[in-house]
């Protein structure tokens, strides 16, 4: 054996005998060739043939060319310690030993190798409840996954953990196993391994029984339920409307319920509580279980003292933690200990805290001091985590908020990223902060609101891939200046809609509408064969802010198509700007059963804004109305179906027009138009109609609606629970040469939006059975709305409400006198509904009348159904 080989082989040997044991002992180390006082270079001897011996499954050409090591070419060391690897890794093979001996030209391999047992097609057995193929996805194998015999044991471990996920408690797993070579017959027959399932029942919960929840006990149900159990929101629950069998028993739902249990107790103040199980008191046959819980609340921990420190935050040079050191407040500590809803005195909650938080953090904001993730490393505004000291003997804590109030912020600069097609003007003018002001959170956030509102910076169709509109700070030199930038994705400049849907006001009709809410009338294509392109790439009649929308909608009672464009911003000025608003709408109508109307308006309106929340607007409305269809034919006279009809009606029969002034005003303060949670919003209507301006018809006619939502959750929830109040006021008087305001302008109650638990336009004072309408009208609702169910919004951490429940109370009154409310004639309805926001918008009311009057219908079920396509 020449020199070289032997160096080489002796390297080979060194590198190699950790991951394999050698038969042959490693040659002598090699003499040097070197030159004097350099050193050796080993020349590494050509490997001529890999041979591969043990192997059953795989070919030695499979299992040499894995090894990496390729014939003909110098040894590698390095190639062969990865090969090793990948055999392990991806063959299942160990290489039990390498041999190598010399031959003629180079070296010659052997490895030694033992395939670990695999079985093709591990079988299932004994399973009826759960089908094979959910037992496979259990496991992880594929449809045709092979399992090696050393993974059966964590194979069982999942099936019976996916057993116990769908309540099968008593459920166990064995395995079989077949090895190969247990007889001649079987020596080359890949083992068969069989997972033989005993399945047992599926456990029901029947009843889940807590002794000792005495601050907390359960009481009521549905959305009326109170007490530990819905605080916690427990999953485990006993047979109920909505699930008459129980829940599942699912061991790790239970730990995570008395977990949750725990958890309430210790936000409200009962620190020492201990919730344990008690007992599982199964059926004889297994198939349900009684959950006993006991708990011992103690005493409840109340707040012996509240204080308030600043400190400043510095970085410890050895350490490099953040120490705190103390800084006088900047605003006197009596007056921030108002703020907070923790007092001395009263139990100490950690929801208490948390709203401490919200309200000096919304404190400190509106005064400049900001809190936002963008500005950590430049000394914000932080809420650090508060002191408390135990006193065990008197179960009281004495709390000491800790507030880093950072620096008084001015704004240098507002700026917006991503509002590349959209006029510059159009985005800043929803901005209430300016530059050179003082940093306003509350006003930041809600500028924020009213870019969201505007529509521009939102896609439906796509909208896991859409951002919603954000903001940042940008620090500057000064510190005490930042730059605010809002960040903005637009959406799509076309809306498409298809919409089918069923309603107990309008009956069952369709829509097709084309709107751009972000259009340009005077940004046109620079080639018109190329429009369709330009619109799509936001190239032609985009960036403006206008609004222009086509809707077309056939129904069984109802037919309308109508244009409308608006221009938010006339004059361009941004703020307190002027708005114009065209229409024109086709209606036919035969929703009052006994006539049908034809009506065809031609509107224009210019209003300005006051402020933010305040716009008042004129304009002049031109309508022709076509009546015909009358079913009878006589006032009181009876027809051969059996229907009379008010006088009223008559004298509009055939073609007239109401030719009118119309003035608007309207006050809106909410946190955002869509999806609104929180906020005020008031109309007034006006319309004046005849005398100089022509016309039929000489009346006027003023309309108020006032609406208020309440929340009912903490500020930052994003479906939080609410209260609704609403009401309206109308009145109308004809004037001049008209002794009555025309029976279609009047006012009428009933149905899905004003009076629920009455038709549609069902409520009297009547004549024989129908409804003369009111020269005055009132009603109010007040409304609780409840989410049953959220879901975070694809895109954006914001949790959107998709089933929700309502309850209701409704009255009204109509007059057929102008300024007159004959509160005899009241109606009033109880009741309650349900309604999914998306992906089928539904609401279904169920109102109960509890005051009506002769001739009224009344109807138990309103509802809305619809479905659209984008």
């Amino acid at each position: 054996m020449s020199r070289s080989i032997h160096s080489a082989l002796a390297v080979c040997a060194l590198v190699l005998a950790p991951a394999f044991a050698q038969d042959a002992a490693p040659p002598p180390a090699p003499e040097s060739n070197a030159k004097q006082g350099e050193p050796a270079a080993p020349v590494r001897p050509t490997v001529v043939a890999v041979d591969v011996e043990g192997h059953r499954r795989y070919t030695a050409k499979q299992l040499a060319d894995a090894l990496g090591q390729k014939v003909g070419s110098a040894l590698d060391p390095n190639a062969i310690s990865r090969g090793l690897k990948t055999l392990w890794q991806v063959f299942h093979v160990r290489v039990d030993h390498v041999q190598y001996r010399e031959v003629e030209g180079g070296l010659r391999l052997l490895l030694s190798v033992t395939e670990l047992p695999v079985d093709l097609e591990p079988r299932f057995i004994g399973n009826s409840e759960i089908d094979t193929e959910t037992l496979r996805k259990w496991a992880l194998l594929g449809d045709k996954s092979e399992l090696y015999l050393y993974q059966s044991a964590r194979v069982k471990q999942r099936l019976v953990e996916g057993y116990r996920r769908e309540g099968f408690y008593f459920a166990d797993v064995e395995v079989r196993v077949r090895e190969p070579g247990a007889t001649p017959a079987t020596e080359n027959v890949l083992p068969d391994v069989i997972f033989e399932i005993r399945e047992g029942p599926q456990v029901r919960v029947k009843d889940v029984i807590i002794k000792g929840n005495h601050s907390m006990p359960d009481t009521g149900m549905l959305f009326w339920a109170g007490g530990l159990t819905k605080l916690a929101n427990t999953d485990l629950d006993g047979p109920w409307l909505f699930n008459w069998k129980g829940s599942k028993f699912v061991e790790d739902e239970l730990q995570a319920d008395l977990l949750a249990m725990r958890q309430v107790y210790r936000d409200r103040g009962f620190l020492d509580a201990v919730v344990e199980l008690e007992s599982l008191d199964f059926h004889s046959d297994r198939s349900g279980v009684e959950i006993y819980i006991v708990i011992d609340e103690g005493r409840p921990y109340t707040v012996s003292k509240l204080a308030i420190r600043a400190v400043t935050l510095e970085v410890d040079p050895k350490s490099k933690e953040r120490v705190d050191k103390p800084a006088e407040l900047l605003f006197p500590e009596s007056e921030l200990l108002e703020l907070c809803k923790s007092k001395v005195g009263e139990r100490f909650e950690s929801n208490r805290q948390l709203g401490d938080l919200a309200e000096l953090k919304r404190y400190y904001g509106e005064r400049g001091y900001l809190a936002h993730p963008s500005l950590a490393g430049h000394d914000p505004w932080e809420f650090l985590d508060p002191e408390l000291v135990f006193d065990d003997e008197k179960h009281t804590v004495a709390v000491t908020y800790k507030i880093a109030q950072g620096r008084k912020r001015f704004i240098r600069e507002v700026m917006f990223r991503g509002a590349k097609h959209t006029r510059d003007r159009v985005v800043r003018r929803e901005i209430g902060v300016l530059p050179g002001e003082m940093a306003d959170s509350k006003e930041i956030s809600k500028s924020l609101s009213r870019l969201y509102s505007t529509n521009y910076f939102l896609d439906e169709m796509t909208p896991e891939d859409h951002k919603d509109p954000t903001y940042q700070f940008i620090p500057t030199e000064d510190p005490d200046w930042v730059d605010l930038e809002y960040l903005v994705e637009e959406g799509r400049v076309v809306n498409f809609m298809i919409q089918a849907a069923v309603d107990s006001n309008s009956g069952l009709f369709g829509r097709l509408s084309l709107s751009m809410r972000n259009f340009d009338a005077t940004n046109t294509p620079d080639h018109w064969p190329e429009v369709f392109g330009d619109i799509y790439d936001k190239e032609a009649f985009h960036g403006a802010g206008q609004l222009l929308n086509f809707e077309i909608s056939p129904g069984t009672e109802i037919d309308y198509y109508r244009v409308r464009f608006v221009e938010p911003d006339l004059f361009g000025t941004q703020f307190n700007r002027y708005g114009l608003e065209l229409e024109f709408l086709r209606r036919t109508s035969t929703s009052a059963d006994f006539y049908t109307e034809e009506r065809t308006d031609r509107r224009i309106e210019i209003g300005r804004e006051f402020g933010r929340e305040l716009w008042a607007g004129i304009g002049y409305t031109n309508q022709i109305l076509d009546i015909t269809d009358i079913e009878a034919p006589l006032t009181g006279i009876v027809d051969p179906l059996g229907t009379t009809v008010p006088a009223g009606i008559f004298e509009q029969e055939g073609e007239s027009s109401l030719i009118g002034a119309i003035f608007d005003v309207r006050y809106r303060n909410v946190d955002t138009t869509l999806n609104t949670r929180e906020g005020v919003t008031v109309s007034w209507k006006n319309g004046v109609y005849g005398g100089p301006l022509g016309g039929d018809y000489q009346y006027y006619k003023s309309d108020i609606d006032f609406d208020w939502i309440i929340p009912l959750g903490p500020p930052d929830q994003d479906a939080p629970p609410g209260f609704r109040l609403s009401a309206g006021l109308g009145f109308s008087d004809a004037f001049g040469d008209s002794t009555d305001v025309p029976y279609t302008e009047r006012f009428f109650l009933g149905g899905r939006t004003t009076l629920r638990g009455f038709e549609y336009r069902g409520v009297g004072p009547n004549f024989n059975g129908e409804p003369i309408g009111g020269e005055t009208s009132i009603n109010a609702t007040a409304q609780l709305h409840y989410p049953l169910y959220s879901v975070v919004q694809p895109g954006s951490y914001r949790s959107v409400e998709m089933f929700y429940a309502v309850l209701f109370a409704d009255a009204g009154v109509l007059d057929p006198d102008p300024y007159q409310l004959d509160f005899d004639e009241l109606r009033a309805s109880v009741g309650f509904g349900f309604g999914m926001a998306r992906p089928l918008p539904l609401i279904l009311n169920f109102g109960f009348p509890i005051r009506e009057g002769d001739g009224d219908s009344t109807e138990v079920l309103s509802f809305s159904i619809s479905y659209m396509s984008f």
